[in-house]
């Protein structure tokens, strides 16, 4: 065999070794590429999703603890004053009857301002869900059980309990107990009614609380 022969042969063979591992690692390449690329682009997606999903949950957690801290807080306390249990730790009824009143006044204020800020955060995280317009009810109808259960004028009293019994309509609670315009302390059915109605709320409350618990909150 010639030299060129022997040259070309090799360089066939050579040609030939090269086309079978061309064929053989370019499709690995290929694959190696593309799962590279899904790599680089569906883990940051996942995590993303992950840490969109943690915050919300979060959210959702800090909310609801917020909600029902702060309904909890003002009713209790309502009931507590106005079943007379709430006192000073003097053997002066004036002292007893401003410490009952400090105790409503305080809890009234801070439902206010936190009944405000939820309202605020439910309206900024859920813009297209209607429970920001349920805390906004509930929360009018805390605050008229507060106002039900002080001394108000007659005609505020009659249209507080107006409208505190189109909101509670499902409520089984004495409404005309609820008239009384001073001395609860001294009536059984005044209590009961406003004990009533504050099971009612705490009850309605829990409601809103495990709606929003089943929201996803804007992150």
């Amino acid at each position: 065999m010639s030299e060129a022969t022997t040259e070309l042969h090799e360089e066939t063979t050579r040609q030939g070794r090269l086309g079978a591992l061309a064929s053989d690692v370019g499709p690995k390449l290929f694959v190696t590429a593309v799962a590279a690329g899904i790599t680089a682009l569906l883990i940051p997606w996942i995590t993303g999703k992950w840490q969109d999903h943690k915050q919300q949950l979060e959210l959702r957690t800090t909310l609801a603890k917020d909600m029902s801290r702060a309904y909890t807080s003002v009713i209790v306390t309502g009931r507590f004053v106005t079943g007379g249990l709430v006192y000073s730790g003097s053997s002066s009824q004036a002292a007893n009857t401003a410490a009952a009143q400090t105790a409503w006044t305080n809890a009234l204020h801070e439902w206010l301002v936190e009944s405000g800020t939820i309202q605020a955060e439910l309206t900024g995280r859920y813009p297209s869900n209607e429970i920001a317009t349920e805390w906004h009810d509930f929360a009018e109808a805390v605050t008229r059980y507060m106002r039900i259960g002080s001394q108000v004028m007659p005609a505020d009293r009659a249209a507080l309990l107006r409208q505190e019994k189109a909101y509670a309509r499902e409520a089984e609670v004495n409404w005309e107990a609820l008239r009384r315009l001073s001395g609860f302390k001294r009536d059984p059915a005044f209590r009961a009614s406003y004990a009533a109605l504050g099971r009612w709320l705490l009850a309605r409350g829990d409601g809103i609380v495990q709606d929003e618990l089943r929201l996803d909150p804007r992150v």
